[in-house]
Parts: C-alpha cells; structure tokens; sequence
C-alpha cells in the first residue's frame, strides 16, 4: 500500500511539474518568442512524440534541458508512468492535427514555445503537449486522451 501511495505521489508530481513547465495555469496565450520558427518547434515534438510512441523513454528524459531535468528529477520510471497513462488509446497511427503558441511562465521567467500534436492511436485519441525553450530544449510535456 505504502509502495503504491508513494507511485501515485510520484505521477502526481511529475504531472504537476510538466504542467506548471507547460504553463497550464497563471499565463496567456502569445505568439511564439523571437527567433522560434513554428516547423521546428512542430519537427521537435514531433521527435519527442516518436520517441514516446517507440517506448524510447531514456532518449525523452535526455530531451529535458539539463536543469529542467535535474530540479525535477525527470527519470525513465516518470515519463513510463505518464505514458501509462494513455495506454488504453492503443498504438499510435497518426498525427491528426497541430497548434502552436507561445507564452512567458512566471514561475520560470522565460518565454517558450508550445506544440500540440492531436493523435489517433487504435482505440482513442490522445493529445501531446510539449513546451520549449526559445533554444528548443524541452521543457515540459503533458500527454492525455482526447
């Protein structure tokens, strides 16, 4: 029981941390930062998603910008139960739909860019968030059925 608390607290935070990266809360909608082009910012979650798709886990956690990584404690096990999260959609198909933006996150003081991918897998479909920084290092992701 105690094994299974401490997982849910460990989901629960990680989707927490992703989310406050993604800038779910306390920001708006903008254009994309100075300098970011939309197709890259599309051509590198499109990446991060095939490598979440793949099971490719440890190339996701090397993805995260280093300090990203290291003040969150971004591991394998964490973006395995993220993506457990969706395993009832099935295997992926394919990428259905895309949107961009771009916002400025007060908790970290820096503009970003955000890419959703809505996908259809197999038996439901699934939408992929990632948002990075103006150097398109990933920041944060979030992934949740449509």
């Amino acid at each position: 029981k105690r094994a299974m608390k401490r997982k849910m607290c460990q989901i629960t935070a990680l989707m927490l941390v992703l989310l406050c990266a993604l800038m779910l809360t306390g920001c708006k909608s903008e254009p994309l930062p100075e300098g970011m082009d939309e197709n890259t910012l599309l051509q590198q979650a499109e990446q991060i998603r095939e490598d979440l798709t793949a099971g490719e886990y440890q190339q996701v956690v090397d993805a995260f910008r280093t300090d990203m990584k290291e003040q969150f404690g971004v591991t394998v096990q964490m973006v395995e139960e993220v993506m457990a999260t969706v395993s009832e959609a099935g295997s992926y198909v394919r990428t259905t739909d895309t949107a961009t933006a771009g916002g400025k996150d007060e908790n970290f003081d820096e503009p970003y860019g955000l890419a959703i991918l809505y996908c259809k897998h197999e038996k439901k479909d699934v939408i992929y968030e990632f948002s990075f920084d103006t150097s398109f290092e990933l920041i944060g992701l979030s992934v949740r059925l449509r």
